[in-house]
């Protein structure tokens, strides 16, 4: 036992610090499975030790409740107990600096990794600018040297020359000293060549001096093509000369080529100066054709823009001037309330469909028009209970109850598009009746007045599809004065205008017409001033409130021939004493107003019968202070 503990120990200790020696070679799945193979093998060693002196179960269910004392009489070692303890112990600590080690060399590791990165980038980026430095240095040498050495030839080139005149003299006083005889030839022959070298030494500094003018200027490229084969003629005849010089014999055929060279070399600077003169005249002209392009380009815009300026500005100020004077066909809340009708009416017919198109519903339909047409058609003010009768009859039909016509009994929900069919038809039913009748009899609005007022009260769907149909039949109680639209025919501009086509496609005329809108007018009016019955308690549902606004907008429309002085007339006659007892100062600035500015546009466009009309009575209001009541006063229907 002590043995293997020793064993293990040494081993594992033996093991651990190998791979703290080597650092990188730790790998602690081995470690650890090493570690559990020999603690297993401790374990199995132990037990095997142990068990002679163990003869009965020492855990679980079948182990004694009451263990006897165990002596043991194995010898006692006291250095011995503490191993296992000890190596458990070791373990442990030997494990946890293990992965401590292994922690630390991973942050090293790491942080070794970002060092070389940071270090790597330095350094590249101290090379690039390195690099960058050292080209720039290079350039500027290279620059430099190329200075150096244009100088270095001019130099060279004095000295040869003062060198060869020097040892030309010196050779000369030589001649003449060692010479007793003066020999003219000798001396004509030095001048010559001294002159000689005289010229090409100025060639050279032409050829230098163009050389450089063409170096500054920018345009050289351009010209420098067409003088090099010049240029290279005069250099190669002046080298030429300058070899005679030096052998101190020069030929005249070279001397005059020489010369005319010369003078062509003056000729090539000339030019290319007159040449650059050019190029520099035609850039400064291009120059300023562009800038001439230019500002009228930028002249021709703002001039473009002035003129869009200018045309939107007239564009506005006629437009403004339209709205002006651009005559008014009717206000913009009142055209969508007239809409909002129409689509609603529009829809509302469209849920009885099946039932106008159904011929098997033929008779239903028949009763329910019966049912409809008779009260309508006998409605009187001849007594209280007679309204009364043919009140509850419509009511009766529009609840869905049985109502009894004659001898028969109608019922509108015996079928589910009865009832509206039946609302439907009552509405247009008194609508109707006030071009068939109150045309021509104005007393008999009243009555029909009262009971649709009542029927509004309680049934406000059928009040809307009332107000729907007097819009559709006459849409001068919108009030607008719809305009003919482009690509509108005549016909149909007159049938949004109210008019009417018979059989033979011809309109109506128009005293027939002035006569079916008065009606229709008077009826509407009626219904405004109708009062309402006792045995309803509730307020009117289109009182007064509605035809001063009607008034109020009819006014501001542009105002037509016939029709505008015919519905003014019926509006003052029929609802202009409740309209005094409403509103009273501010019902007489109307008159005041319909009497100057609106007679006065009348007079340009209408000389009828109705603008007359209008005019009587609009003077006598206004001279007598008293706006007299209706004809037949709604105030007789009292029930």
């Amino acid at each position: 036992m002590n043995s293997s503990y020793d064993i293990s120990f040494e081993s594992y200790e033996d093991t651990s610090k190998h791979n703290f020696r080597h650092k990188g070679g730790i790998n602690i799945s081995n470690e650890l499975a090493d570690l559990c193979e020999r603690l297993r093998v401790s374990a199995l060693t132990n037990a095997a030790e142990i068990s002679p002196l163990v003869k009965e179960v020492t855990i679980g269910p079948n182990s004694p409740r009451k263990k006897d004392d165990y002596k043991d009489t194995t010898p006692i070692i006291n250095k011995e107990q503490p191993i296992e303890n000890l190596l458990e112990d070791k373990l442990q600590e030997d494990l946890r600096y293990l992965l401590i080690a292994k922690k630390c060399e991973n942050k090293m590791q790491k942080t070794s990794n970002e060092l070389f990165k940071d270090i790597l980038g330095n350094m590249l980026c101290k090379h690039a600018e390195a690099t960058t430095q050292f080209w720039q240095i290079q350039a500027q040498e290279c620059q430099k040297r190329t200075l150096l050495d244009k100088e270095r030839k001019m130099k060279m080139y004095k000295s040869i020359q003062e060198n060869d005149n020097t040892s030309l003299l010196e050779k000369a006083r030589t001649n003449e000293l060692n010479c007793p005889i003066n020999n003219t030839d000798t001396i004509d022959n030095m001048n010559k060549i001294l002159e000689e070298q005289n010229k090409a030494t100025a060639r050279f500094a032409s050829i230098t001096d163009i050389s450089n003018q063409l170096t500054a200027e920018p345009h050289a490229k351009t010209v420098i093509n067409t003088y090099t084969g010049g240029i290279g003629a005069v250099k190669e005849n002046n080298n030429v000369v300058m070899e005679y010089c030096k052998t101190g014999n020069v030929p005249d055929k070279d001397a005059k080529q020489a010369k005319l060279l010369a003078l062509n070399i003056e000729n090539i600077k000339k030019n290319i100066a007159q040449d650059l003169d050019v190029i520099k005249k035609e850039e400064i002209l291009m120059k300023q054709k562009q800038e001439e392009l230019k500002k009228k380009q930028i002249e021709e815009e703002k001039a473009q823009q002035i003129k869009l300026a200018q045309a939107a500005a007239a564009e506005k100020e006629k437009t403004e001037r339209m709205k002006k004077t651009k005559p008014v066909f009717f206000s913009k809340n009142n055209y969508k309330y007239y809409e909002d009708l129409k689509n609603y009416l529009d829809q509302y017919e469209m849920q009885y469909k099946d039932l106008l198109e159904d011929t098997s519903l033929k008779k239903f339909r028949f009763d329910c028009q019966k049912a409809v047409n008779t009260p309508v058609n006998a409605l009187s003010s001849v007594s209280v209970l007679h309204m009364k009768d043919k009140y509850d009859k419509l009511s009766k039909l529009l609840k869905g109850e049985i109502v009894q016509v004659l001898d028969i009994s109608v019922r509108a929900t015996r079928h589910p598009q009865g009832l509206a069919y039946c609302t439907a038809l009552l509405a247009k039913k008194i609508v109707r009746q006030g071009d068939l009748l109150v045309s021509s009899n104005t007393e008999a609005a009243y009555p029909l007045a009262a009971v649709t007022v009542a029927l509004w009260a309680q049934f406000p769907h059928f009040g809307k599809l009332v107000e729907a149909y007097f819009h559709r039949l006459c849409p001068y109680l919108v009030p607008m004065f719809l305009p003919q639209k482009e690509g509108q025919t005549d016909k149909e501009f007159y049938l949004s205008r109210g008019y009417t086509y018979n059989d033979e496609g011809v309109v109506e005329k128009q005293d027939k017409f002035l006569k079916r809108m008065s009606g229709i007018f008077r009826l509407r009016c009626a219904i405004w001033t109708a009062k309402m019955p006792k045995f309803l308690n509730s307020p009117h549902p289109n009182g007064m409130r509605h035809a001063w606004h009607w008034l109020a907008s009819f006014i501001n429309l542009k105002p037509e021939p016939d029709i505008s002085a015919t519905l003014l007339h019926d509006f003052y006659i029929m609802c202009g004493s409740r309209c005094n007892e409403c509103y009273d100062k501010q019902f007489r600035k109307i008159l005041v107003l319909a009497n100057s500015d609106y007679l006065k546009i009348l007079e340009n466009i209408d000389e009828g019968g109705p603008k007359t009309r209008l005019e009587v009575y609009l003077q006598a209001a206004l001279k007598s202070n008293n706006i007299p009541p209706p004809p037949v006063p709604a105030q007789q229907i009292n029930w």
